[in-house]
């Protein structure tokens, strides 16, 4: 459990907050390439950790994120007219580029200096895997941009989605670095391969490994051959990424989990494969998503859960493995107190992405650069394992396939 003071140095992350400016010194996925798909397209509202924001691309196809609010008359950029490389305020005409800099103040007399006094706000933008990422913290502490396999494969190999989540970001980022629930919450009951193994133990052993990012631990289960073990590798990438684990030869999950404030957040999903093209609708469609990315199953109406389903069909009534995990995630409520669980051996991991973020953003309220940031690291090589191997393997050395492992599945 944690402690009261804790739970809140964790859980709140708008400006000012000492875990909001940690996520901050990170690049962060701001909004999907599809949103503003077009160049002069309407702009969109974007809230990420607590902050209003307007993304728009302009007339050359660049991208601005710059603060919701226009620095005149302060109504929303929302309403712009996206035109001739800029971003104009439908209130007075005052027009911005992606940079912030105003370029126009059609509204006062022409020989006015005034725009050359004042700005807007914006934040650096890159755009890979179909995500537009912005970093948000101190300009002159921006890091170097983090390229991850998937956005170095063709277009067709990589989909992203998004999800608004009513939840508090840990709650949700610790659903992603927590195996056991896997034999539970996600069973099925004429499962096979993964699914088949993971319910064979449903008690499965939890070990860690620090790395540079952050940490990488394994979910080491029993099978029907005491010969042999199933283990499930997941990485932690600070702030708040991890890599599903599936077996060599399939596509793999690369999360990012976003607050949108201190009750909400976006969950990405970007399914990659090395040699597999991703189908986007079939990507997508199971998420059963609105204009606005809200799922159709929701805390109102009890994600639909199905009595019979979950007598005949898997263990939670409720299907698709990520809405099963959204359920139980905002049915804790916004913000869990987590000063009233009771945590046991198969929470080890989640235990230490806790210790883990409590001892980097005291690092940081310390004035200590954040891990991650600078260090030369091969962000594309890092990567999930879900395998069964000899049941004498140290786990620690499945880097890549031993020659006599068996792929699970």
């Amino acid at each position: 459990m944690l402690r009261q003071e804790e739970n809140e140095l964790l859980t709140r992350v708008g400006p000012g907050t000492p875990m909001g400016e940690l996520i901050r010194r990170y690049w962060v996925p701001a909004l999907l390439s599809e949103e503003i798909g077009e160049p002069d397209s309407a702009p969109v509202r974007v809230k990420i950790l607590g902050e209003r924001l307007v993304a728009f691309r302009d007339t050359e196809g660049r991208v601005g994120l710059l603060d919701e609010f226009c620095p005149h008359r302060r109504t929303s950029l929302v309403y712009g007219r996206n035109e001739e490389s800029g971003l104009r305020c439908i209130y007075h005409g005052w027009k911005f580029d992606v940079d912030g800099n105003i370029v126009e103040t059609p509204c006062e007399p022409p020989e006015s200096t005034f725009r050359y006094r004042l700005s807007i706000r914006a934040y650096p933008i890159r755009e890979m895997g179909g995500v537009i990422w912005s970093y948000l913290g101190p300009p002159e502490k921006m890091p170097p941009f983090r390229v991850f396999e998937w956005m170095t494969l063709p277009d067709n190999n990589c989909h992203a989605v998004k999800i608004w989540e009513e939840a508090n970001y840990l709650q949700a980022l610790e659903g992603g670095v927590d195996s056991s629930h896997l034999s539970w919450l996600h069973r099925i009951f004429k499962g096979a391969g993964e699914m088949s193994l993971s319910a064979f133990d449903g008690a499965p052993r939890l070990e860690i490994e620090e790395t540079p990012y952050g940490y990488r631990y394994a979910a080491i289960r029993k099978t029907a051959n005491p010969a042999e073990r199933f283990v499930r590798i997941t990485p932690f990438i600070l702030p708040f990424h991890t890599i599903v684990p599936f077996a060599k030869d399939q596509p793999r999950n690369f999360h990012a989990w976003v607050p949108i404030d201190d009750e909400n957040v976006w969950v990405y999903f970007m399914h990659y494969g090395r040699n597999h093209e991703i189908d986007p609708v079939a990507h997508k469609e199971p998420y059963e998503l609105d204009a606005e990315y809200r799922r159709r199953r929701t805390l109102r109406n009890q994600h639909l859960q199905d009595r019979e389903m979950m007598r005949t069909t898997n263990f939670s009534g409720i299907p698709h493995i990520p809405t099963q995990d959204h359920a139980v995630q905002e049915a804790m409520g916004p913000i869990v107190d987590r000063s009233l669980e009771h945590l046991g051996s198969s929470d080890t991991s989640v235990i230490h992405l806790r210790q883990l973020l409590l001892r980097v953003v005291g690092d940081l309220m310390e004035g200590k650069d954040p891990p991650g940031l600078n260090e030369p690291i091969p962000w594309e090589l890092i990567d999930s394992e879900s395998i069964v191997v000899p049941a004498d393997m140290p786990w620690q050395q499945l880097g890549a396939l031993p020659q006599n492992a068996t792929v699970a599945g």
